[in-house]
């Protein structure tokens, strides 16, 4: 049975036509996940199915009336939904923010009644987020505050949730935690959850029933064992995976490979990462203390980066990771301690000067309204112009260079707004790309991209670290993509570093156990000659745990085939 349908749907932004002639029922009581490259139409269907984007052709069924029909409130009361990149009005609080989940079950002029207060304080604590209730939703970490808007619509109480990247900028103890959530919310409360994702491991861990889309279309439905099998992956992503059995799980883990990196270029950076080598330094902090108002997030913390390397941090939500990004950027005023590029101190000279230096991805911006992604990655020329130094033939190149090198030629004339989450990220780094500096920072620049664009943004930032030199510092919740791409790791944990070095020296199961409470098999890739994690369960989790997982399923790849 089916509470929710789609009939015959195409859906456009203008003349922009995203979706073609789809059908498809969600199965009441089933997780249903939909994956697929970026741009394929995964949230523009979502969005449809919430009645956020009327379609064009065809109509939307909840409970078999068309759901446009329904009043708001009402479709409200029936089903919820987190969006990507939802912004929070200014100075709102965790806890004022999740009581909004509450409105469609109140009448106007209503004030909020014991359960309304009963409801917020649940969905505070299944999502981990009751310590942080009083604090600004605009001081939060990115994953406090996708844990945050999760809490909204758990407190919303729909028997329907639709959940656009749930866990994107969440750690991988909080990625544990929200599946386990997700699962709870199902199994125990008998919820049907409809989720776009582009994490396959987590996709194959806790779906009962898997969407394939690829340009508007539907590829394959089915189960995890039916649809996530290599030859599908790669007419999916057009990207080749290694897969190998989850060792504590009944599923399959993939790593995508490397689009330009061969096997034993992989392996032999993995071997050089290993030796010592002589380098001078790039950044040097020393005895840094900053927050955000009165909560200090890093407090006297010391740290030595090294040029000409691709040096990834890593470490759980709030830990300070994009803080520390921040004050090297001078976008933080430090109350103590020094920060110097290159030997000389960041806050001496102009944040022009600066700009030329580094450039700095950061997390979840937003652009102008009705910016074009040309203008977008135009902007990343302005710290080269000047008043006697306009506009020139050599900026156009280099803008020309960076929209092919983001694969974002035939979307430069669209609006940044119209994007998908996925190329709207892409447009942010080809921005970063045309400033033309020689440190890049790189907050969360994975997010919202499918694996093959992954794959494709860390090769390019490997490129420019190899062939020009460039120093590439970024922060990364994917361990394994830390792992295969990253030079030197630093770990963090409530704003201090808990351990520096290469990524067989860092990432260990007892470090993994220590800095995210989880307990992880650590071994060697075999193809890659990389460090390999295996996420498998949060150590103390806060959110209710599940036992068992998807049925067990055959999986095979070019290279090796495992019965899972």
């Amino acid at each position: 049975m089916s509470r929710l349908i789609a009939e015959n749907l195409t859906l456009a932004y203008g003349d922009n036509v995203i979706v073609k002639d789809l059908d498809l029922e969600i199965r009441d009581g089933e997780i249903t996940t939909i994956i697929g490259p970026n741009g394929c139409g995964k949230s523009t269907l979502l969005r449809a199915l919430a009645r956020l984007l009327r379609p064009d052709v065809g109509t939307v069924h909840l409970d078999g009336q068309v759901i446009h029909s329904l009043p708001t409130r009402e479709v409200a009361k029936r089903l919820g939904m987190q969006s990507q990149q939802a912004l929070a009005p200014e100075g709102i609080t965790v806890e004022d923010l999740v009581r909004r989940g509450r409105y469609p079950h109140q009448s106007f002029f209503q004030p909020p009644t014991q359960q309304d207060e009963d409801a917020v304080d649940r969905a505070l604590d299944l999502t981990g987020m009751r310590d942080l209730r009083k604090r600004a939703v605009d001081q939060l970490s990115g994953g406090q505050r996708q844990r945050a808007w999760m809490a909204m619509v758990v407190a919303q109480e729909t028997p329907i949730l639709l959940l656009d990247e749930p866990t994107t900028f969440l750690d991988v103890a909080h990625q544990l935690e929200v599946i386990d959530l997700v699962q709870h919310l199902n199994r125990e409360e008998g919820r049907t959850i409809v989720m776009v994702l582009h994490d396959i491991n987590d996709a194959a861990r806790i779906s009962d029933r898997i969407v394939a889309m690829r340009d508007g279309r539907i590829l394959r439905t089915g189960t995890p064992d039916e649809v996530l099998e290599p030859v599908l992956l790669r007419e999916l992503y057009g990207i080749n995976c290694d897969v190998y059995p989850h060792l504590a799980r009944q599923c399959a883990f993939c790593l995508p490979r490397s689009l330009k990196l061969r096997r034993e270029q992989l392996a032999a950076d993995a071997r050089a990462a290993a030796r010592p080598e002589e380098s001078s330094a790039l950044f040097t902090v020393d005895g840094l203390r900053t927050g955000y108002g009165r909560s200090i997030i890093i407090d006297d913390l010391s740290l030595e980066l090294p040029a000409g390397k691709m040096i990834a941090i890593v470490g759980p939500n709030g830990c300070g990771k994009s803080t520390l990004f921040r004050s090297c950027a001078r976008l933080l005023k430090r109350s103590g301690g020094t920060i110097a590029l290159d030997g000389k101190r960041i806050e001496q000279g102009s944040h022009k000067a600066l700009a030329k230096r580094m450039a700095l991805l950061a997390q979840g911006p937003v652009p102008p309204s009705g910016f074009t992604v040309e203008d977008l990655v135009a902007t990343g020329r302005v710290p080269h112009q000047g008043l006697f130094r306009q506009w020139r033939a050599e900026d156009e190149e280099i803008v020309d260079a960076a929209l092919m090198r983001c694969n974002l030629e035939d979307l430069r004339h669209r609006e940044v707004e119209t994007l998908s989450g996925g190329q709207r990220q892409r447009a942010w780094f080809g921005m970063s790309l045309a400033q033309d500096t020689p440190v890049l920072l790189l907050d969360e620049p994975t997010s919202f991209l499918d694996m093959a664009a992954q794959v494709e943004l860390l090769d390019l930032a490997r490129q420019l670290n190899q062939e020009q030199g460039h120093s590439v510092l970024m922060i990364l919740h994917d361990l394994n993509m830390a792992a295969r791409y990253a030079d030197i790791v630093v770990a963090m944990k409530d704003g201090r570093v808990v351990a520096t070095g290469t990524p067989t020296e860092v990432f260990t199961p007892e470090l993994l156990r220590e800095v995210f409470a989880i307990e992880a098999t650590v071994q060697v890739d075999p193809i890659a000659g990389s460090v390999m994690i295996m996420p498998e369960r949060h150590v103390n989790p806060q959110l209710p745990v599940m036992a068992g997982g998807p049925a067990p399923i055959e999986v095979e790849s070019d290279d090796l085939c495992f019965a899972v």
